[in-house]
């Protein structure tokens, strides 16, 4: 069984204060969104990578990752649009959605998502909350969450490709943005996602900090 995966690599620096996308900076030698190709590329159950860049960086990406298992796409405006994008051109039943920010993939995770992908219409990764999480108001704590009922959300996330594909075309009819694909197949579909084991090395680039860490976790 093949799966297609959305590589999302559209977004830019703005929070790493940088003047470039922040998936084309290189960490020990090699591009960010290189470690997420990479990964798919060498994983024999992956059928296609759709690769989704933004216009200013769609001349340069195609040639450099000019391959015939990646197709190159134009992003849209969210990411939620890029996503939409690529499910509609998507060859394969299922799907991985991946944000390209995100260069540390672990194998046993990705092995975990795939085991379920013909049980389990919407699966996402998630590691516990370690920290104690708080909704406050102006200065005060109003609510302590209980952490042992609290995870961080990773991807890849794993769908059945129609599934999804449906809860985006009634977002799209909503004109409604989720926080990811998650979210809509549940708002729209009523359906949960399973959650299957992440890794605490699976962290977005997001600030400078971030950077000096994936250095490390990259090594």
């Amino acid at each position: 069984m093949k799966y297609s995966t959305i590589i999302l690599a559209a977004g830019g620096g703005l929070r790493t204060g940088l003047n470039m996308n922040k998936i084309l900076i290189e960490i020990n030698g090699q591009r960010v969104i290189d470690y997420s190709l990479n990964f798919f590329l060498n994983d024999p159950n992956c059928g296609e990578i759709i690769l989704v860049v933004s216009k200013r960086d769609f001349s340069s990406m195609s040639k450099d990752y000019k391959n015939k298992n990646i197709t190159v796409i134009l992003g849209g405006l969210h990411r939620q649009d890029s996503v939409y994008n690529a499910l509609k051109i998507a060859v394969y039943d299922y799907v991985l959605v991946h944000d390209g920010a995100r260069p540390f993939i672990s194998n046993h995770a990705v092995s975990e998502i795939y085991k379920k992908l013909t049980s389990y219409p919407s699966i996402t990764l998630g590691v516990k909350v370690k920290d104690t999480i708080q909704v406050v108001q102006g200065n005060r704590v109003v609510k302590t969450l209980d952490r042992k009922r609290l995870i961080l959300t990773q991807t890849p996330q794993g769908f059945d490709k129609n599934t999804l594909l449906k809860a985006h075309e009634l977002a799209a009819e909503d004109v409604y943005y989720g926080t990811d694909d998650t979210v809509l197949v549940e708002k729209y579909l009523d359906i949960m996602a399973c959650v299957v084991n992440g890794d605490y090395r699976n962290i977005k680039l997001t600030t400078q900090d971030d950077i000096k860490m994936l250095e490390v976790i990259l090594k």
